[in-house]
């Protein structure tokens, strides 16, 4: 029976190590959400179509520009720890829908063969808030993939 002792304090510590790798998981992919959030307001509140908006009084968003305000907001959020990160952008009318993925290392995977990354992904969508209720945006079309250079 003492000698069950020491497996079953093994068997704890594997289970510990599951629990701290899938909350590191959770975290990273909280930090994902919450990077792409920013930039899409980010990209929302300074992408606005200025001729659009003194031409006719729309309110809608230059895609160009929607591209390098994400980009230059992920740069500046030094998201260091999501490994390649892969981000695609829709925009459609007043609103930007941003997508990313990311790979991330585990804190105790990392022993095991295989373990050691995880993939985590996030989608996040920010509107252009008007005084009006006018129609709704219509839907997004397909997701282009942003080539952001590295910088800091």
């Amino acid at each position: 029976m003492l000698a069950l002792v020491p497996a079953g304090f093994l068997v704890l510590v594997l289970l510990a190590a599951i629990a701290v790798d899938s909350a590191a998981a959770y975290l990273y992919q909280r930090e994902l959400h919450d990077a792409l959030a920013a930039a899409a307001n980010d990209a929302v509140a300074a992408s606005v179509n200025n001729n659009a908006f003194y031409g006719s009084g729309a309110l809608t968003l230059d895609g160009r520009r929607v591209a390098e305000v994400v980009c230059q907001s992920l740069r500046a959020q030094r998201v260091g720890q999501l490994h390649g990160l892969s981000v695609a952008v829709a925009v459609s009318g007043d609103s930007v829908l941003l997508s990313g993925r990311a790979t991330v290392n585990m804190v105790f995977g990392r022993a095991i063969p295989g373990w050691g990354r995880r993939q985590v992904s996030s989608r996040a969508e920010a509107t252009l808030a008007s005084a009006s209720a006018e129609t709704p945006t219509s839907g997004f079309g397909a997701l282009r993939t942003l080539n952001c250079p590295p910088g800091g």
